[in-house]
């Protein structure tokens, strides 16, 4: 299928224009160039992430997570390699989902094969192919490694499906973890290399486990298109303490498990369990059995 690159002109992002957290990392291009349709940086950026030879239930695993992300304002970000991120990108255009390729080549240089015929796709749904090289310029090693910075630096939270425990998609993971962003992993095989780099994760504490595909869009901190935020409370005539404000804005966007709010926030687990019940009360934490919490969005 050929790419009809007339209709997708190439276009620059200059640094000033980038999302805050893109253009606060270390060592962040000064442009980016990208075809396509950028999603609005107000929406919920997440990465997502794993090794090429993706294992025989991958493709089912990427579906049901992204499927989760239906009614979010989620935008699926990848690296358009075969594999996990091919899996995340086709899903992400099968449920109207807005996604991003980041390519570890110049902007207008051939890309090859399904990645052509995917990246296609990506541009006819509205996403975006984005490079911080210009022109045809060829792909070497180095760029992929520096590529996934850019990942992990335009989301808000990183998730591993599968990985060696050495794997590419561990490098997003290290972005990640320097950059202060959430890191999520699905649990596998014992046995499988493949299961690896994110039961590493799991076993550092760096990660949080997806025991279940319906959870992901909490987990990942996307902002539900339903949730009350804390602008729509004086429309409502209500007011919260400002107790229940602080613990709304540092968790704002995420669920969390008793236990890690009670490590988190130092309160007396009498006085946190009625900060989560104002919340829940007002609609801005939902409860999750009675020991996970989802907070809305901050805006």
């Amino acid at each position: 299928m050929e790419i009809k690159t007339n209709n997708f002109p190439v276009q620059e992002l200059k640094r000033k224009d980038f999302p805050a957290a893109l253009r606060e990392i270390p060592g962040a291009p000064e442009v980016l160039y990208y075809r396509g349709t950028l999603p609005s940086f107000e929406k919920s950026w997440i990465g997502m992430v794993g090794t090429r030879r993706a294992s025989d239930s991958a493709e089912e695993i990427c579906q049901k997570l992204v499927q989760s992300l239906c009614g979010t304002d989620a935008v699926v970000v990848s690296g358009l390699a075969q594999g996990i991120d091919s899996f995340c990108h086709s899903a992400a255009i099968r449920f109207s989902i807005p996604t991003v390729a980041i390519i570890a080549q110049g902007i207008e240089a051939e890309i090859t094969g399904s990645r052509k015929i995917l990246a296609h796709k990506i541009l006819e749904s509205g996403g975006a192919i984005v490079s911080e090289y210009p022109h045809d310029t060829a792909s070497l090693k180095f760029m992929f490694p520096t590529r996934n910075r850019i990942i992990a630096g335009f989301s808000k939270s990183i998730t591993i499906v599968e990985s060696k425990k050495h794997g590419g998609g561990m490098i997003t993971v290290d972005y990640a973890q320097k950059f202060g962003r959430k890191i999520l992993a699905v649990p596998g095989n014992l046995l499988s290399s493949n299961a690896q780099g994110p039961l590493e994760c799991l076993a550092l504490g760096i990660a949080t486990p997806i025991w279940k595909p319906e959870d992901f869009a909490d987990l990942s901190g996307t902002k539900r298109l339903t949730d009350i935020t804390p602008r729509d409370l004086p429309h409502m005539g209500i007011q919260i303490r400002e107790a229940a404000q602080e613990l709304f804005s540092q968790n704002a966007g995420f669920t969390h498990s008793l236990d890690e709010l009670c490590t988190s926030s130092s309160l007396p687990i009498s006085e946190l369990l009625a900060i989560l019940t104002e919340l829940e009360i007002v609609g801005l934490v939902h409860s999750k059995d009675g020991n996970a919490f989802h907070f809305s969005s901050a805006e």
